[in-house]
């Protein structure tokens, strides 16, 4: 039987591959998956259809985040809307700044105290009297 053309070959390489590294076998995967045992060649294969109930126990496996392997999966996934947008306002997430580095963390506070100490104010907010008058 052909591969199937269901747009997923490049999740189920990647899964492959990912599985691959694991130190079990694949009899041992399957057991930790519950599914027959053959069942996992054919589902990386395309002989069988890879759905979510497959998808989500060989995230956990892999211990990985499913939208991880979506992401890579389906790189040229067309979306013009998120899922937010279809949500009622009270069901949103909220935007999430995104997470910085701690080295560009300390970057920030350090021109944070050099302007300031240029500035001539004290941690106390008040400015530092330099004898001159304006």
């Amino acid at each position: 039987m052909p591969a199937r053309e269901d747009g997923l070959d490049l999740v189920r390489a990647l899964l492959a591959m990912a599985l691959s590294g694991l130190p079990l076998s694949p009899r041992k995967i399957e057991d930790a998956l519950g599914i027959g045992h053959g069942t996992l060649p054919r589902l990386l294969d395309g002989r069988m259809d890879l759905k979510l109930y497959h998808l989500l126990p060989l995230c956990a496996v892999l211990k990985i985040h499913p939208a991880d392997l979506l992401q890579r999966g389906l790189p040229n996934w067309e979306a013009t809307r998120r899922i937010d947008d279809w949500l009622p306002p009270d069901h949103r997430q909220t935007a999430q700044a995104p997470a910085l580095s701690a080295e560009i963390l300390e970057a920030i506070r350090t021109t944070v105290r050099e302007e300031i100490s240029r500035a001539g104010l004290t941690p106390g907010g008040e400015r530092e009297t330099t004898g001159r008058r304006r």
